[in-house]
């Protein structure tokens, strides 16, 4: 939806500590701790979106000025795993 594009790009941009450029396993669990109710409502808009949604773990920055969303979700049944969702994604 429109609107989740829009506002996941204010979040992104008013809260700077959610976007990390992570190196295979990293993560940011102590700068997502303290902005608690922003994470929830990401994660609300990610339900939303994203089918199999578990977790958000950051937003990712791309060489060409966009970003993506870095998060957990089910494959299938049986394995959740990462994926990384490019913010155009979330346009229509």
């Amino acid at each position: 939806m429109k609107k989740n594009y829009e506002r996941l790009k204010q979040i992104k941009e008013a809260y700077p500590t959610l976007t990390f450029d992570n190196d295979g396993y990293e993560y940011i669990f102590k700068e997502k701790e303290k902005l608690k109710d922003v994470v929830s409502e990401i994660e609300s808009i990610l339900k939303e979106e994203i089918e199999g949604f578990v977790r958000f773990d950051n937003f990712k920055p791309r060489k060409d000025g966009s970003f993506a969303v870095r998060c957990q979700y089910k494959w299938d049944s049986s394995f959740i795993g990462v994926g990384y969702f490019g913010i155009e994604e979330f346009k229509d």
